[in-house]
């Protein structure tokens, strides 16, 4: 009887073509590409992924990041903190809703997907009070539990609005039968928004404007923007490419941020053409950093989301009610994103 229990066996895969019968891809990257996360405006330079350039795996390569991380000069250095949180509006939850939520992890009964979806809101907030209390503990810089135990979302610490973004990714989504859990979500968010600009400003020793920080990441990657087309080398353009998402990706993050804290923005700036090309030209790069042609629809923000944006951008109605050639240019840009 063959015995294989003290047999280890490490496969190393080399190249596409050892496992091309089993139909499958399997493609080993490395983080050489990770240095564009470092959010410096207008950079187009690659920095190696650790010793001697190489990360970890079998085959050396890189790989588009879509999800760079905020500027290290931007994060906190302690732990967002929020003192006033409006508790006082807080959406309460129902007795009925208690125990349909008992029943719902008892696998008994039935629930609506609007139900689960204001399940899911009431957990959002829970959490994000939790991870913005000033019940922090100095040792671990844990955050106080949440009132709720087993929530469908985590208690985090936050040291840049950008570590709240599945908070902010769920407010354009949320429908208007649950407006009252959209209001309350959308104040918190502004309170939040609010505290990390007083402390960017205590840190930088002058006033701290999203929309300030907004503009100079869309203009950094439009620069960037109208030399790719003099790039050839394949290194060079994943890299031009690579650092042009990047200023367009905190260009648009801070755009959303100016909006939800109410800044008021200049009446002729422009930030919303500005994003809506940056989003459109961000959907024209596919997964491995090549330039489409024709942006890929899915990876394009809806119109409704865009309308989320209009809405809240009060220089844009502004002008929107007077002056009928930027009617058309407005109504312009919503066509050339999908609707719903």
């Amino acid at each position: 009887m063959l015995r294989l229990s003290s047999v280890r066996v490490t496969l190393y895969i080399l190249c596409e073509g050892g496992i091309a019968a089993t139909g499958f891809r399997v493609w080993m990257v490395s983080v050489a590409a990770s240095s564009f996360t470092d959010g410096n405006r207008g950079s187009g330079g690659m920095g190696d992924a650790g010793p001697g350039g190489a990360g970890r795996g079998v085959v050396t390569g890189k790989y588009f990041n879509f999800k760079p991380l905020p500027p290290p000069a931007d994060i906190l250095g302690n732990p967002l903190v929020v003192p006033n949180l409006p508790t006082h509006k807080l959406p309460k939850e129902t007795f009925g809703s208690r125990m349909k939520r008992l029943l719902a992890r008892m696998n008994l009964g039935s629930q609506s997907a609007e139900t689960r979806l204001r399940w899911k809101l009431h957990d959002t907030i829970q959490a994000t009070m939790a991870s913005l209390s000033p019940a922090v503990t100095l040792v671990a810089e844990k955050r106080a539990p949440a009132p709720r135990k087993k929530l469908s979302v985590p208690v985090i610490v936050v040291r840049h609005p950008y570590h709240l973004r599945h908070v902010f990714e769920l407010l354009p989504n949320i429908p208007d039968t649950l407006a009252a859990e959209r209001r309350f979500i959308e104040l918190l968010m502004t309170r939040a928004l609010k505290r990390y600009g007083e402390q960017m400003a205590l840190i930088k020793g002058s006033a701290f404007s999203f929309e300030h920080e907004a503009r100079e990441y869309f203009f950094a990657g439009f620069r960037l923007e109208k030399q790719i087309k003099k790039v050839n080398n394949p290194d060079e353009r994943f890299a031009a490419l690579q650092a042009i998402y990047v200023n367009y990706f905190h260009g648009r993050n801070y755009y959303y941020f100016a909006l939800l804290r109410r800044e008021r923005l200049a009446p002729d700036n422009k930030l919303f053409m500005l994003f809506a090309r940056a989003v459109y030209f961000m959907a024209r790069i596919d997964w491995n950093g090549d330039l489409l042609d024709k942006p890929n629809a899915r990876m394009l923000p809806r119109r409704d989301d865009m309308l989320f944006f209009v809405e809240r951008d009060k220089s844009v109605v502004t002008r929107y009610r007077t002056d009928q050639d930027f009617q058309r240019q407005v109504k312009a840009v919503l066509e050339a994103f999908p609707a719903s």
